[in-house]
């Protein structure tokens, strides 16, 4: 015999993403709207200023282009 119980899990669920600079949507769960974008995390550590912080932020691609543009040396690039 198998006997069940009811559970509700909670859980986190992305639902929005907004570009940290623009502050255009990028992902809208509920309209399904999507674009790339580049979403960076950055745990600090021992040797800098910030250590133990953790930064994260999401940037649209236009956005993400104006911030490589400011680069003395570009980011290096390859195809898939």
């Amino acid at each position: 015999m198998e006997k069940y119980e009811e559970k509700v899990i909670k859980d986190n669920v992305l639902t929005e993403v907004y570009c940290n600079k623009c502050g255009k949507l990028i992902y809208d769960q509920h309209t399904k709207k999507k674009v790339d974008y580049l979403s960076l995390t950055k745990e600090w550590g021992y040797f800098s200023n910030k250590d133990m912080e953790i930064h994260s932020f999401d940037l649209c691609e236009e956005c993400y282009d104006e911030f490589i543009e400011s680069f003395k040396y570009p980011p290096s690039k390859t195809k898939k």
